[in-house]
């Protein structure tokens, strides 16, 4: 497989803004042995995270992945993480056990190219399957049905089969969203937002004719917009997530990677929760140590660099993007967002053959906070790099 290459750089200052420009001097993306430095860091006796990684652009053809190959990928991926033998006992190592209910969440931003390609998300599923997890206790979902249809993710709840589901059903579906739990502790965040269709608490006009939310009770407490629900999915004792991010530069967050897509994908009312102009956004890092939902029932993020989209719109778009075929398995999801973001930030130096460069996308404040109250580690010093064969 090709080798990337991150270039050796002094240690990097952990500070809460952990400010990109000297993230990109440290880490020009994931070292070859030869290349790491000959001295013990500073901090090389503090924890680190551990990265699975593979790089092998012949998991695709073109913008297609290849289903066989990417199922020896994933099973590769598990293996090199844990230290198992066997996937099997891979995913025991990680905490799911066959009488587990596994919430496998996918990045559906209304086109497969722009989030988890369909065919990583079944690979997964086959390997859950293959150790003992019963199709059917198994869910891939995300927030918005609209967008999971256009992202290759039709629902179905079909017994005996893997289920798909969305959060919020669209207006004309057969098969009910999945809804927002509101006997669970919601996460608060003193910014006030506008509750739309589709949250909990949202309560119509009566000259909409529209029905009340479920949950609602028409207080004027429900509408004090402070409050953001859970996900039912994820909300009973019995569910393990698995989160399968993307590579995916976004103009207003920088990176819509593994952190940002479990985090808001989980709650409603998150319109109101970024905070992209701050030095530090906390709010994301606070959903995912969320107790006893997110944090303990997490096991495993892989982020989805089969398809790198490194510069451009929230849409896909050819001229900036990339087929690597890089996938990355971790417990941090915020060692995979540094990754994967050091990767854009090189592709921006050198976009290709008559473009010229594109200004770096610089400090990410929700990585930051992420980092900041625990979430993952914010120093590329910091993550350990396993290469799967």
């Amino acid at each position: 497989m090709p080798a990337l290459s991150l270039h050796p750089a002094p240690n990097l200052r952990r500070e809460a803004s952990l400010s990109l420009h000297h993230l990109l001097a440290t880490l020009l993306l994931f070292a070859t042995p030869h290349l790491l430095p000959l001295h013990p860091l500073a901090a090389a006796d503090a924890p680190k995270s551990r990265v699975a990684m593979i790089e092998d652009p012949s998991l695709l053809t073109n913008f297609d992945p290849k289903p066989d190959k990417l199922k020896v990928a994933v099973a590769s991926l598990l293996t090199t993480l844990t230290g198992k033998t066997t996937p099997s006992e891979a995913w025991r190592e990680l905490g799911i056990q066959p009488s587990d209910s596994v919430a496998v969440k996918v990045t559906a931003r209304g086109d497969p190219r722009t989030g988890t390609r369909r065919e990583l998300a079944d690979a997964v599923t086959a390997s859950l399957v293959a150790a003992g997890v019963k199709p059917d206790q198994i869910t891939l979902w995300d927030k918005r049905e609209v967008d999971m249809t256009k992202s290759g993710y039709p629902v179905r709840q079909t017994p005996g089969q893997v289920q798909v589901r969305a959060v919020i059903a669209s207006a004309a579906s057969d098969i009910p969203g999945l809804g927002f739990d509101p006997d669970s502790t919601p996460y608060f965040n003193p910014t006030m937002g506008q509750l739309i269709y589709g949250d909990l608490k949202f309560q119509p006009s009566l000259m909409d004719g529209l029905p009340l939310a479920s949950g609602g009770t028409g207080s004027n407490s429900d509408k004090i917009p402070y409050w953001s629900y859970f996900t039912k999915l994820i909300t009973p004792k019995e569910v393990k997530v698995v989160n399968l991010g993307s590579m995916t530069s976004d103009p207003d967050v920088g990176i819509y990677g593994c952190c940002i897509s479990l985090a808001l994908g989980s709650v409603d009312n998150s319109r109101r929760l970024l905070k992209p102009n701050a030095d530090q956004d906390t709010t994301v890092g606070e959903i995912l140590m969320s107790d006893p939902l997110l944090k303990p029932k997490t096991v495993l993020h892989i982020s989805d660099g089969l398809i790198l989209k490194f510069a451009g719109g929230k849409e896909f778009d050819a001229n900036y993007s990339c087929t690597p075929g890089i996938l990355l398995a971790s417990t941090d999801p915020v060692a995979l967002d540094l990754l994967a973001l050091a990767r854009f930030e090189k592709m921006r130096l050198n976009p290709g053959v008559g473009i010229p460069p594109i200004p770096k996308i610089g400090n990410v404040p929700h990585l930051a906070g992420a980092a900041l109250v625990g979430a993952g580690v914010g120093d590329v010093q910091k993550i350990e790099i396993l290469r799967a064969p």
